[in-house]
């Protein structure tokens, strides 16, 4: 297989018009590139229209792009779900953005599996690999992992990983298309559940449960100890620099004391699970560890975006 050039890939399609799809078309949109966002459902396909629109008109008011809101939405097309195997025959490049169901994801590639040779397959997945996916294609080389994070139209990590058959071509120009629409390309250099910051996360959610189930700290204290601290000090320094900087010596010391009094558990905490099994699963709930009132949502979530879009401004600065 001859693969196209990252500069050669000019359209791409969307599957999935949920908060990660308009995302993950919004950044191809203001890099130039022209976007199909398919789904099945023509609300979610209106709703995804005015969330792009809106998250556009931040991403101006914070001189993060230079193009005019028109210009940018018209790279933009929606369309229902009909025929995907015509509808995606003459796109470069397409990302999967579909619940993390296995089945689902298997059936989708299936049905695109006779494209065209050049057309390359990303999926977004968050935990799933991307042999798993693609077990029963034909083409798995063609195949690449794309997992970017929530909100995907502003964090700027992107993690690629890949599955067995995978070439070296989908991931060159994989990685190469990231870096051309302004994403931090990560790769994860072995097929393992979670990729990199899943894993991360994973480690500190079990101690986080831990934590809040031995009463040693408030969900309230918890998040200012956290943002104060070390997420405070990620934003400039990841966690190898900041090694460095404390001493290796000084990390292993600490890892000794500390690694032994851990949590191992392997299952969620009871207080997380009786809080899911209540209904209260967050802000699309209303409740969570916090409270959220209707009327307060959607600000919550805005003004969320605008710390992070002022974060984004001082990366861009520095990286």
């Amino acid at each position: 297989m001859k693969n196209q050039n990252a500069e050669q890939v000019k359209s791409v399609a969307v599957i999935g018009a949920g908060i990660m799809g308009e995302g993950i078309a919004q950044g191809f949109a203001q890099a130039g590139i022209q976007v199909s966002v398919f789904d099945n459902n023509h609300e979610a396909l209106t709703k995804c229209k005015q969330n792009i629109a809106n998250n556009i008109d931040a991403f101006i008011d914070y001189e993060l792009v230079s193009e005019s809101k028109e210009t940018i939405t018209a790279r933009i097309e929606y369309y229902l779900v009909s025929n995907l195997a015509q509808d995606l025959a003459s796109v470069d490049y397409v990302i999967e953005v579909l619940p993390e169901i296995l089945p689902l994801k298997r059936d989708l590639f299936q049905q695109i599996d006779n494209l065209p040779d050049n057309i390359i397959f990303a999926t977004n997945t968050s935990s799933m690999t991307v042999s798993s996916i693609g077990q029963e294609m034909k083409s798995a080389h063609r195949l690449i992992g794309l997992h970017y994070f929530n909100p995907a139209h502003i964090i700027p990590a992107v993690e690629i990983h890949t599955g067995s058959e995978t070439s070296t071509d989908t991931i060159e120009l994989t990685q190469a298309l990231m870096s051309k629409i302004g994403k931090k390309p990560v790769l994860v250099r072995k097929e393992i559940p979670g990729f990199i910051i899943n894993r991360l996360t994973g480690a500190m959610e079990r101690e986080i449960d831990y934590l809040l189930e031995q009463g040693v700290v408030s969900p309230e204290d918890l998040d200012i100890a956290v943002k104060a601290s070390y997420g405070f000090r990620l934003a400039c320094l990841g966690p190898m620099e900041a090694e460095d900087m404390i001493g290796l010596d000084t990390a292993a010391r600490a890892s000794a004391n500390i690694f032994p009094t851990l949590s191992n558990a392997l299952v969620p905490s009871e207080q997380l699970l009786e809080k899911v099994n209540k209904g209260e699963t967050g802000i699309k709930s209303g409740t969570g560890w916090y409270r959220y009132p209707d009327d307060q949502k959607a600000q919550k979530v805005a003004n969320n975006n605008q710390r992070l879009l002022r974060q984004l401004q001082l990366f861009q600065q520095q990286n």
